[in-house]
């Protein structure tokens, strides 16, 4: 599935050809649009960066891009029922909730590993 991925993520210009795709989860990316709505996507762990995609139709796409040596810090908060990625990046924080992965401990590992 990565090779598939890799390509559709080159052909909408969000990963450049000489990427290679270390790790993804599928989740929700919690954002602020008139109120807070959760868009689901998939968060994507290449060589060069962290980026979200948003399952979105054509012209309501959703694209965040986190450069790897601006992200201050990440980590797993556990709430009442699952867990949520909280990501510090410059000034802001982004959430990720309804993680549809078992292995979020391990991907936020190697988001880590590659920071250093």
């Amino acid at each position: 599935m990565a090779n598939t991925l890799k390509e559709k993520l080159v052909t909408a210009k969000v990963l450049d050809q000489d990427e290679s795709i270390i790790s993804y989860i599928k989740c929700s990316m919690d954002v602020f649009i008139y109120r807070q709505v959760l868009r689901p996507g998939i968060l994507v762990l290449t060589n060069e960066k962290l980026v979200f995609i948003a399952d979105s139709i054509p012209g309501n796409e959703l694209t965040q891009k986190f450069e790897k040596d601006k992200i201050t810090s990440i980590k797993v908060e556990k709430g009442l029922l699952n867990k949520k990625i909280v990501i510090r990046y410059e000034s802001d924080v982004y959430k990720f909730k309804n993680i549809l992965s078992e292995n979020i401990d391990t991907f936020v590992n190697l988001v880590k590993k590659a920071n250093q």
